[in-house]
């Protein structure tokens, strides 16, 4: 009854619907060469001849075939135009939509004109760079970089700003062709303005490096945002400031000024109404500094991270966010040669957090149920800062230093409340640590000749950790693990310094042979060297109590010496490049003075390939092997404090794993049909796999890790498509992951089982040209299986959202989303909703801009989720946001 009650205005909009269907009629051709030839990416425009506006424009397929659909009764001005070809023009005022149109292009030796005419057409294609220019697809009602994107073809943008073009990720974002916050998306999109974008340019197999262009397989892709004319040479964009009951409050500025010369952007923000301008998630995640330069190679030492154990917090999560960010990029080209460029970030954050649990131990007895009640507080201060100089003397020369730092002060307080059958406990735990990073980056590239390139980069990494775990308890805490004085509470206070650095290098020679082939030797070495010093000790104690169990003083030294073969040959339209990687590992492990060292040799190969069927269909094929070897904190034999009722101890004896995964690509991306279908099938095989062991001792865990035998699993696929229509578009997809693996729990091999299939489907469409409707459901299922255990849990969720320009300026935005989920071993079943509203106005070409927003309107006050490790299965409940409303003014600058 609660989807019904919420959800009936959805038949309303399809009224309104149904009479804005068909209402255009299809021009149909084939623009062809004069040799008959089929011309891809060619534009073609129908210029209405009455109002002098665009009525409909295409771009032709791979076959040179286009369509647009266009208002019957008017008479349209065709003109078909491609760099290097005459410009075709032809009256039209009435066509079949069942006959396709014959269109001949003739060479034109003079194409400075006729690139000039093609650049203002709303898309254009130009060897791997498509452009697009916005004010053909948006309506002037957007407000950010995000919602511009979101009107272009093949082009899609989630809820945190990542940015994905024909179902590929984008890689970097850049604006007038430099890098913004180092490339970074999120911030690109939720703070640029959109009345500042000109065009979107797609730049696919992107490589700043002009020595080594091409060479390579990454495939990267970029977006380079270019600016109007007159948002260049002056400082733009908005200030924010809102207010609401319960003291709910939110400022947000943005200032852009772009120069030929120096670029500088600042983006501050505060509010208390979970606008996460950036995240602890960005923090760990934020690009700069070192590339993994022995990651290339196959090899990579698995480096715990900083935010372990500390909780994310985000909008769908958490009871309260409070967030801080200010932030600086700089960009300063004072030459053609020399190129300075950096960024300066500081945030903070205090978030609390609340949910109730079930658990399910995976072990082999009965009493193995929990319930946990968590109340958390996350304070997290965090600093950014990268410098980089680049220095390029000539098109054959690319030279580039780079300094990076990064530094967390990061704190949890939790509150935990657990019923374990008999035993009931109250804990409160106390994590906190402040990590710092120092990085610095040297690249060198030279072409002394087409025939060969060489190329060197240097790495120097310095990283500290010093996590403190606090820990109090009204129950004698892990019985048979560690000694434990008898008390009213128990308290115990865990302590770890954990330094890293790292050097590595490597030389890269590219034996151009010929056009279509060229083989790139490498020689890389890699050194890190860790050191742990950590110790546990019980507080509010009259006696000493022993804990050398719990006592770590480890030294770590790993070396990576490897050669390594590519080659690369292209035939027609199929693309080849096997790999060979010889590496020889050598690692000391020192801990209390007792000295463990081995040495091996492995051979990594790989390869890539990539069919370009057509100009817009390509399969591509991938096939890696990887050697994953772990660090000090994995190795370390000291317990160590994971948990209110488990510890971890290291392994000293941990050999590599070895993963083989192979990976397929399809992407089709078609002009004519206006359908876009991407999908990829990925396969990985994990040998010597290095696993997580549980022990059980009552209540409480042992945890380790652990080589084994039996060969871990995964199976991943995805699958999406989406078409446009006269006036709607349609989208859809499903992702299929099927895991595989084997653990080890009591000594006793267990093997766990999880598929997860998720849906969409969406439904987009403008109504009388002022409502905008877009209708979603989706449809996730997760299947866990243990040999102790097994669950399902699904989650069904239709959602509504509507964009309403109801008059001059005042514009409405609301979305709903209906949630049902169900535990089925519990035969647990929960409903929840969400309804948020906004209310805007803007007169025209006012600097003003009113808001007022409600959030939560319905009042939902948890939502449900489930997890699955090798050792529990957990359903939760999550405490969310209450109802809250804002009103914000903002002032374009």
């Amino acid at each position: 009854m609660l989807f019904l009650k919420h959800f009936l205005s959805i038949g309303c909009f399809l009224l309104i619907a149904l009479p804005s269907f068909s209402q255009n009629k299809n021009l149909i051709g084939q623009v062809l060469d004069s040799l008959n030839q089929p011309i891809a990416y060619a534009n073609v425009v129908a210029i209405n001849q009455t109002t002098q506006k665009i009525g409909g424009f295409g771009i032709t397929d791979g076959e040179g075939r286009f369509k647009i659909g266009l208002v019957p009764g008017s008479e349209y001005l065709l003109r078909v135009s491609f760099v290097g070809y005459k410009q075709f023009e032809l009256k039209i005022t009435e066509w079949s939509d069942q006959e396709q149109l014959k269109i001949v292009l003739s060479q034109d030796e003079t194409m400075l004109d006729q690139v000039e005419v093609v650049t203002e057409l709303p898309i254009t294609m130009q060897g791997d760079t498509l452009t697009y220019k916005t004010d053909a697809f948006t309506t002037g009602t957007e407000r950010k970089l995000k919602d511009v994107l979101e009107k272009l073809p093949g082009f899609e943008v989630d809820d945190n700003g990542e940015v994905k073009v024909q179902g590929k990720k984008v890689d970097k974002v850049m604006v007038d062709g430099k890098n913004f916050f180092d490339g970074d998306t999120k911030l690109a999109t939720k703070n640029l303005p959109a009345n500042a974008v000109d065009r979107v340019q797609v730049l696919k197999n992107f490589n700043e490096i002009a020595p080594v262009r091409g060479l390579d397989n990454d495939e990267s892709l970029a977006l380079n945002i270019q600016l109007k004319e007159g948002k260049k040479n002056m400082v733009f964009g908005d200030l924010s400031v809102g207010a609401g009951p319960e003291e709910r409050y939110l400022g947000h500025a943005n200032a852009f000024y772009y120069s030929p010369k120096m670029n500088i952007n600042l983006i501050a923000d505060a509010n208390n109404v979970g606008e996460l301008a950036f995240t602890l998630q960005d923090y760990v995640r934020f690009s700069g500094g070192l590339a993994d330069l022995a990651g290339k190679s196959g090899s990579t030492l698995n480096v715990s991270p900083d935010d372990l154990g500390i909780p994310m917090a985000q909008r769908n999560n958490a009871l309260s966010l409070q967030t801080e960010l200010a932030a600086v990029n700089l960009n300063f080209n004072p030459s053609s040669r020399w190129r300075h460029s950096g960024f300066a970030i500081g945030s903070s954050s205090e978030n609390k957090l609340g949910s109730s649990s079930q658990r399910t131990y995976l072990r082999t007895d009965e009493n193995n149920q929990e319930t946990l009640a968590s109340a958390s507080t996350v304070e997290n201060k965090s600093g950014l800062i990268k410098y980089a100089v680049t220095f390029t003397p000539k098109e054959e020369t690319y030279v580039k230093y780079s300094a990076f730092g990064k530094w967390a002060d990061i704190a949890n307080e939790n509150f935990l409340d657990s019923d374990f059958g008999q035993i009931s406990q109250q804990i409160i735990s106390y994590q906190s640590r402040q990590p710092y990073t120092l990085q610095q980056k040297a690249e060198w590239y030279h072409a002394p000749s087409d025939k060969s390139v060489f190329s060197m980069e240097v790495n120097w990494e310095k990283k500290y950790q010093n996590p403190l775990y606090d820990l109090t308890t009204n129950q004698k805490p892990f019985a048979g693990i560690m000694p434990v004085l008898d008390q009213e509470t128990y308290s115990f206070l865990q302590n770890q310094d954990i330094k890293t650095r790292t050097v590595e290098g490597v030389i890269n020679y590219y034996a151009i042979l010929n056009p279509t082939n060229h083989i790139n030797w490498s020689l890389g070495y890699t050194e890190t060297r860790q050191e742990l010093v950590g110790n546990v000790v019980q507080e509010k104690t009259s006696t000493q109590v022993d804990m050398g169990g719990f006592e770590n003083d480890s030294r770590f030294d790993f070396q990576d010496l490897y050669l390594g073969m590519t080659y690369k040959t292209k035939w027609k339209s199929v693309v080849i490049s096997p790999s060979l990687y010889l590496h020889r590992y050598a690692w000391n492990d020192i801990q209390m003075e007792e000295e463990l060292g081995d040495d091996k040799f492995l051979l990594l190969p790989g390869m890539y390939a990539k069919w370009s069927i057509k100009s817009n269909r390509s399969l591509t094929y991938r096939f890696s092997s990887h050697a994953n070897f772990m660090d000090i904190q994995k190795l370390a034999q000291g317990l160590v404090i994971s948990d209110y009722n488990s510890v971890f101890r290291g392994n000293r004896q941990l050999d590599n794993g070895l993963f083989f995964t192979q990976t397929l690509g399809y992407n089709h991306f078609d002009f004519f049909s206006a359908l876009n279908l991407f999908g990829s099938l990925t396969w990985s095989r994990k040998h010597q796999d290095l696993v997580n062991t549980t022990n059980f001792i009552g209540i409480n865990r042992i945890l380790g890790i652990q080589n084994i035998a039996p060969v871990n699993e995964t199976l991943t696929a995805s699958l999406q498509a989406d078409k446009r229509f006269q006036s709607f578009k349609i989208s859809g997809g499903g992702n299929w992951n099927n895991y595989s693996t084997n653990s080890l729990v009591d000594h006793i091999l267990i093997n766990n089982s999880q598929f997860a299939h998720s849906y969409f489907f969406k439904f987009t469409s403008t109504f009388m040209k002022t409502v905008e409707v877009d209708l979603g459901y989706s449809w996730d299922q997760n299947f866990y299986k243990s040999t102790n255990a097994r669950n399902t849990f699904s989650t069904h969720s239709p959602k509504i959202e509507v964009d309403w320009d109801i008059w001059n300026g005042l514009k409405l935005n609301a979305d709903y989303t209906y949630n049902t989920y169900l535990n089925k071993a519990s035969n647990t079943k929960s409903e929840f909703d969400f309804f948020n509203a906004f209310l805007s106005y803007q007169g025209k070409s006012s600097p003003w801009e009113f808001r007022l927003t409600v959030w939560n309107i319905l009042d939902t006050r948890s939502i449900r989720r489930d997890s699955f490790t090798e050792n529990l299965i957990s359903t939760y409940s999550y405490l969310v946001q209450p109802r809250y409303g804002l009103f914000t003014v903002k002032w374009n600058i």
